[in-house]
């Protein structure tokens, strides 16, 4: 097979990973604190073994994904225990797999009185513990630095950490990260109550991206087509010459 073929290929299966990456943005453009996706693209040479080429023959290399860490739009929703972070800190919440790590602030009291995530996690406070609050609260007060005052009584106080290496964060579902890198205690971020931290994906980018990549990719196909007709072509013509 021509090389020009193999190296087609390796530029359409990366533009099938760009077309699964740019999928899920599009599909959490309304979840709450989501961090879009994105790839970087590069190639490699290789030597070609033919000593009458002199030239490197250049490869699309499996894309490398990394997160966009900037700050989604701050949507105001007047429920108090919807929270957003002003910083690069992230909320503790525990799951029957451990603890893990999220921006999404859409918090909710279950029936028991404890602040949970929109999945029914707890949300865990600055000392690790759930956060347990009055059922019959009527004035539900959340600082910036997470303190919580019910009725004029604190109640504890919602935890935020930082990584020093966020992007070696390890995403899950539920829009819930983990990490091996132990966490430290927030200094520098400020929590928002009344308010939610949108997805930082913007739909119409990504779907002139979409539109892009389905272009980029039938052209490839057809470069492909005409490749292996060209082949076909020249196997039908030395055939005749031999016969």
């Amino acid at each position: 097979m021509d090389n020009s073929i193999y190296i087609t290929l390796s530029r359409q299966m990366a533009l099938f990973c760009d077309m699964e990456v740019t999928a899920n943005n599009i599909a959490n453009v309304d979840t709450p604190g989501y961090q879009g996706e994105k790839l970087l693209f590069s190639d490699y040479l290789v030597k070609d073994t033919q000593e009458t080429k002199k030239r490197d023959t250049a490869y699309a290399l499996d894309p490398i994904s990394y997160r966009d860490l900037g700050r989604g739009r701050m949507k105001t929703t007047g429920n108090p225990f919807d929270v957003a972070i002003n910083g690069d800190a992230y909320f503790q919440v525990q799951t029957p797999l451990g603890v893990r790590f999220t921006r999404a602030g859409n918090f909710q009291l279950n029936p028991e009185g404890t602040v949970v995530t929109a999945e029914g996690y707890p949300v865990l406070g600055n000392d690790g513990g759930n956060i347990n609050l009055p059922q019959n609260a009527v004035n539900v007060v959340i600082n910036g630095a997470g303190q919580i005052v019910v009725d004029g009584a604190e109640s504890g106080q919602i935890g935020m950490v930082e990584f020093a290496n966020p992007q070696a964060m390890t995403r899950l579902g539920n829009n819930l990260y983990t990490s091996d890198e132990t966490p430290v205690p927030s200094d520098t971020s400020r929590m928002l109550q009344g308010v939610v931290e949108t997805s930082n994906v913007t739909a119409v980018s990504e779907m002139v991206r979409v539109m892009n990549v389905s272009r980029a990719v039938g052209s490839t196909a057809k470069f492909i087509e005409t490749m292996y007709d060209l082949e076909r072509r020249t196997g039908q013509v030395y055939a005749r010459q031999q016969s």
